[in-house]
């Protein structure tokens, strides 16, 4: 018996000894379920003392049958087994795994050990997993010790520490010279305590945006409390920067992390300290921010100085993917002196509204509406954008439009509104509505292909109709006037009093009836069409002129009453395509291919003027009994039909110039492709036969190629051929037969456009862990980097761009020097000095006035957690610079800016005592 037992007990230590040779051999994979090995506690060593050889006396092979009634109810593979158990703890280890099961059931893993849970997982050199306490402990030998370093993940967190200790169940757990990740920043603890999921303590704890190995800047507290995982509390903190303590202990503090996320709260103000001889002390960005939901989103702020001078935006944006997106903006800002006593004191009042609107309605339905209403100053007091300053006017839009999901018709509606700020005129003009039926053909076969198609199956009609309102108001007094024109809108005797006029609300309609031709003769070469139009006017009013022999003028008078009027117009137009082709080769240029389409048009109009139309009268225009003629619709919208007969011969010439560029390689594989030299070298004039002086209408030239890649080169011309008199004006003298010119020129205009872009994206520069600061250590302030020329140099190249316009103006003036203007502007420039400052700037330059045109410069720098911008304008009437440097992080900025010294990292040059919001 003793010796069956030794027998025994030496299987049992082969076994044993066995199994642990294979954990040291390869990797070893185990899993657990709670509970699962609790029966194991008791002492199984006992039981060997049984006599085993007995057991095999009994069939242990089951029959086939009853193996596959078994089979579904074990799990045949390790993930089978994983899925059965959602809750297991499964573990693993590189090296070796060891068990003790006599007191505790404890686990030792060994090398690249691994244990994971649902609520978290533990990787590090070695790992005590106590399974009757569902916890796991690892620590590291020593700190620099990377590869043996544990770290727990829990969904997207990551927790680095020397030592941890964490109860996958409870999800509690204590962790020594911790490195906790946030949202917005890092902590490191060195004793850190999980008492729940959402509640850390720290003691002895650091808080910053920066990496761990960048830290810049820092906050140290005595004591922290992490909510969360964003909110901080702290107390008795200092901040540091470069290692160098801030002069001021914080007793309490509170570090409201998430401000990114989908939440309200208040803007953080910072202080105005430029300017305060004349507006005091203030504060600006004062104000609060409201998230209502994923689809409206507002804020309101305000600047407030101690003058009573102040600024308020307010916004309000929102969105719905596919059905509609807007934002509203209302701006009000008021500035005056500090005291109404002081010399030169004023108070000027400032207004905006901007609204911003795109619906689509239906897919055949949408809505658009672009507003901005503002005072004339409004810009120039509160923008820093040299377009936005430079504007004189401002336009608004309304329009809605509608199409036929079978093509009918269109419909549209619009709403326009102009504001000159030079001269304080407004139009507003809208309701506008328009109406378009769809082109069809009346004659046309219905079987066409059949038969060769008739000259009057060509035939087509088009019929649209538009309706217009129009609204002008130009005070007499100009910019002085004490009337807007939204008062003047609303109260006609209001808009009398202003302009003098009685032309309150212009309303018009007209209709136009088109119909054409085409293809008149059967030719391959020549293309005749013919067209015939026909319009409609209808107005609520027209005028009447007497001669006023008491004030010796001409009074007007303004008939209210339906008025009708109808003009037509009919022309023939002929057109031809033909080709110049040479076979001469230039470099690798070759042939030439000269496309030439002329046209000639014929149109006739009667005169209008006579009696019998009944559109023009007469009336006396001086004591002397002289007589002129007038339209009793000329203060209409649409003026109605005009005066003069005509009868003009219409001719132009369109000219292609077109080449062959080929290509041969090393092998005398050809590649080819077709060039265009020139897009388009037209000219075209016109002469009235009807007329009986200035009978040639004035000769037009243009010019577009981009022949060369990249470059868009556009030229237009105007010339004259009269002659003018003393007085300027043309007289019917051609200028060839008074001077040696053939041509007078009239005008001309040249632009030039090009983009370039490059650079590539290289190896990406690291920066260099930081150095804490010693001052024992000189070498800190070498002016040579002890660290200079240990890595290759890297490549610094990146992508770069700049667009260049030219644009030249001459313009004829009599008895005066021509009107010049030649700019050159140079925009969206945008490079890199190095892989870390980025430039960007947009310039011109006027070469008649010889002076650069109002410019921006902007330097930006990314400085790991910091970022430096300057920016500048050095030329032009507004000039101003803005410095910034400031943390990435929004909460600890806030709090940089309103310390002393450390709220001197911003500066700026405005005249407003604000910074530029761009």
């Amino acid at each position: 018996m003793q010796n069956r037992l030794f027998r025994n007990r030496k299987s049992y230590l082969l076994v044993l000894f066995c199994l642990l040779g294979l954990t040291v051999w390869s990797s070893a994979s185990a899993q657990v379920v709670s509970d699962s090995l609790r029966p194991a506690a008791r002492d199984t060593i006992p039981s060997a003392l049984q006599d085993t050889l007995r057991s095999t006396e009994i069939d242990t092979i089951p029959p086939p049958e009853q193996i596959q009634e078994q089979t579904p109810q074990t799990p045949q593979t390790r993930q089978a087994d994983r899925k059965s158990a959602p809750d297991a703890v499964n573990f693993q280890a590189r090296d070796s795994l060891t068990f003790n099961f006599r007191n505790q059931r404890i686990a030792n893993l060994y090398g690249s050990s691994n244990v994971k849970h649902t609520n978290g997982e533990l990787s590090a050199g070695t790992i005590e997993l106590n399974l009757n306490m569902n916890q796991v402990e690892a620590r590291t030998d020593t700190p620099n010790d990377t590869l043996s370093y544990p770290i727990l993940r829990r969904q997207d967190d990551e927790m680095r520490s020397t030592r941890i200790l964490f109860n996958y169940e409870t999800e509690k757990g204590k962790f020594e010279v911790a490195e906790l990740q946030m949202d917005d920043g890092y902590l490191i603890g060195t004793k850190v305590k999980n008492v729940s999921r959402n509640e850390v303590f720290i003691e002895e704890g650091i808080y910053s945006t920066c990496p761990p190995d960048h830290m810049y800047y820092y906050i140290q507290a005595d004591r922290m409390k992490v909510v969360d995982e964003e909110e901080v509390f702290f107390t008795n903190a200092r901040l540091f920067i470069l290692d160098i303590p801030y002069p001021l202990v914080f007793p309490f503090g509170y570090v409201p992390a998430g401000i990114e996320s989908r939440r309200s709260g208040l803007l953080e103000p910072t202080y105005v300290y430029q300017n305060t001889s004349t507006r005091g002390i203030g504060l600006q960005n004062l104000g609060w921010f409201q998230y209502f939901n994923d689809y409206i989103t507002a804020q309101t702020s305000f600047d407030l100085f101690t003058s009573g001078t102040f600024f308020n935006e307010s916004r309000m944006q929102y969105r719905s993917t596919g059905q509609f997106n807007g934002n509203i903006v209302l701006g009000y800002s008021r500035e005056q002196g500090l005291e109404p006593t002081d010399p030169g004191f004023s108070e000027t009042i400032n207004k905006r509204l901007s609204i911003s609107h795109d619906q689509q309605l239906s897919p055949y339905a949408n809505l658009t509406a672009n507003i901005n209403l503002r005072t004339s100053n409004y810009f120039q007091r509160n923008s820093f954008d040299p377009n936005d300053r430079a504007s004189t006017s401002s336009t608004s839009r309304i329009s809605y439009r509608y199409s036929h999901p079978e093509g009918a018709f269109n419909f549209s509606t619009t709403a326009n509104l102009n504001q000159q700020f030079t001269n304080n005129q407004t139009r507003l003009t809208g309701p506008e509505f328009t109406f378009s039926a769809r082109q069809f053909s009346p004659f046309k076969s219905d079987q066409p292909g059949l038969q060769d198609e008739k000259w009057y199956e060509r035939i087509t009609v088009n019929y649209r109709n538009n309706f217009k309102s129009e609204f002008n108001f130009t005070p007499i007094d100009a910019d002085s006037a004490e009337i807007n024109w939204f008062d003047a809108l609303l109260d006609p005797s209001k808009y009398r009093e202003a302009t003098g006029n009685d032309d309150h609300l212009q309303l018009g309609f007209i209709q136009r009836v088109g119909i054409s031709a085409g293809q008149l003769i059967p030719s391959q070469f020549l293309n005749v069409s013919a067209n015939f139009n026909l319009n409609e006017y209808w107005f609520p009013s027209s005028i009447r002129k007497e001669w006023n022999d008491d004030e010796n003028q001409i009074e007007t008078n303004r008939v209210r009453g339906f008025a009708s009027a109808r003009d037509f117009s009919t022309s023939l137009n002929f057109s031809t395509t033909f080709y110049g082709i040479s076979q001469m080769n230039v470099g690798n240029f070759e042939g030439l291919r000269h496309t030439v389409r002329p046209n000639v048009s014929f149109s006739y109009s009667p005169d209008f003027s006579d009696p019998m139309w009944g559109v023009y009268r007469e009336v006396q225009s001086d004591s002397l009994g002289n007589t002129q003629e007038y339209s009793i619709f000329e203060d209409e919208i649409f003026s109605g039909p005009g005066r003069g007969e005509q009868m003009t011969m219409s001719f132009g010439i369109t000219n292609i110039f077109e080449t062959k560029q080929v290509k041969r390689d090393s092998t005398g594989e050809v590649r080819s492709n077709n060039l265009r030299l020139i897009d388009n070298l037209s000219v075209n004039s016109g002469y009235n036969f009807a007329a009986d002086s200035l009978n040639f209408q004035r000769v037009n030239m243009s010019l577009s190629s981009r022949v060369v890649d990249g470059l868009r080169i556009s030229a237009n011309a105007s010339y004259s051929m009269y002659t003018r008199n003393e007085t300027g004006r043309e007289i019917n003298t051609f200028i060839w037969e008074d001077s040696n010119k053939f041509l007078q020129p009239l005008s001309y205009s040249l632009n030039l456009s090009t983009s370039f872009s490059g650079g590539s994206r290289g190896p990406r520069i690291t920066t260099p862990p930081y150095r804490p600061y010693d001052p024992l250590d000189q070498t800190f302030f070498s002016p040579v980097d002890q660290r200079f020329n240990m890595q290759p140099v890297q490549r610094a190249d990146t992508p770069w761009s700049v667009g260049l316009d030219f644009s030249y103006r001459w313009t004829y003036q009599f008895g005066q020097d021509a009107r010049k203007s030649a700019v050159l502007n140079a925009n969206n420039i945008q490079f890199n000095l190095t892989p870390k400052w980025r430039v960007s700037t947009r310039i011109g330059y006027d070469f008649i006035e010889k002076e650069l045109t109002p410019s921006q410069f902007s330097l930006q720098r990314d400085m790991i957690c910091w970022n430096l911008s300057f920016q500048f304008n050095p030329f032009g009437d507004f000039q101003y610079y803005f410095f910034r440097l400031s943390l990435s992080s929004s909460q600890i900025q806030g709090l940089f800016q309103k310390l002393p010294l450390l709220n001197n990292l911003e500066r700026s040059s405005s005249p407003s005592g604000r910074n530029p919001r761009f």
